[in-house]
């Protein structure tokens, strides 16, 4: 009976035991789930609602900018561009340059034999001299007439044909100068047998497609001439964008070929005539930071940022 009673009195304090660890596992998750729920609303929360808004704002921002975008190529200003035209024509003698090749300005870029070339030299250093004396014989004349020792005819022809020599010398020397000849070294030294073609501005050979033995007629053209002092763009704009363009203008552009490279300009110019088949317009842009690398012709990749 004894042992009845203190079985039942084991088993009553084991489960009293359980209970208690029960409840203090209970009590400490319900501890630690309120801890949670007071950091969790303790910290700043961005609700749906206002990402929403933050991407609404960054649209506005994104939205007050256009940006307009044209293809085009690398050009020169037309200062900078010179083409080698012959005043004179004649069988192309000898030449001096090759294509890609620097001049400098004056330099002889090739020789030319013509007759009339010849001809015109000695013309010119015929009609100086007959200058010469027909000034001395009005001269003469001017002053016998002072003292009635010549009649007034003789002086009014010998003044004529002063005159009259004087301006086929000037219309000679004009030609020799056109064809860059001076005409005082040409008195100093005597006639030239070749043309010299020389030249005109500094800058690199370009289209030259010439030999020797060729013969060109008054007016065509043997090179150009490049410098590349002031690179510009040659864009293509469209109608649509024509009213968000305006001189002074940045553009950024990039060159095929030329990677990881972006470069300035400004635009100068906007043609003012539409091209009728393709709607389009020209607008130019002088380059800011040129690169040695760049070559008349290279396409380019070019956008304008615009506040609307």
């Amino acid at each position: 009976m004894k042992r009845s009673i203190l079985a039942i009195g084991l088993q009553m304090s084991f489960l009293f035991l359980v209970s208690c660890s029960n409840n203090d596992k209970v009590e400490k998750e319900v501890e630690i789930t309120n801890n949670l729920k007071n950091d969790v609303t303790t910290e700043e929360i961005v609700s749906p609602n206002e990402e929403e808004v933050i991407k609404e704002e960054n649209q506005e921002l994104s939205d007050n900018k256009k940006r307009i975008s044209f293809n085009g190529t690398i050009t020169y200003s037309p200062r900078c561009i010179n083409t080698v035209t012959l005043t004179m024509g004649g069988s192309l003698e000898a030449v001096s340059v090759f294509p890609g090749s620097f001049v400098k300005k004056g330099q002889i870029i090739a020789t030319l034999k013509n007759m009339e070339f010849i001809e015109l030299q000695e013309e010119y250093l015929t009609s100086l001299a007959q200058v010469e004396y027909l000034e001395k014989e009005y001269q003469r004349q001017n002053k016998l007439a002072s003292h009635e020792a010549a009649s007034q005819k003789k002086l009014q022809q010998s003044k004529a044909d002063f005159l009259s020599e004087k301006s086929r010398l000037d219309a000679t020397r004009a030609q020799l100068a056109l064809l860059d000849v001076d005409a005082e070294l040409l008195r100093q030294n005597g006639i030239k047998t070749y043309l010299e073609v020389k030249a005109p501005i500094s800058g690199y050979i370009t289209d030259m497609q010439v030999n020797s033995g060729h013969f060109f007629e008054a007016g065509q053209s043997i090179c150009d001439i490049i410098n590349y002092s002031e690179t510009m763009l040659l864009l293509t704009a469209y109608e649509r964008d024509i009213t968000h363009i305006a001189l002074g203008d940045c553009v950024t552009f990039t060159v095929n070929g030329l990677t990881n490279k972006t470069f300035k300009a400004e635009v100068v110019a906007i043609d003012p005539m539409v091209n009728s088949e393709n709607r389009s317009i020209n607008v130019y842009a002088k380059v800011k930071n040129t690169d040695k690398q760049f070559k008349l012709g290279m396409y380019v990749s070019a956008n304008i940022e615009k506040n609307i």
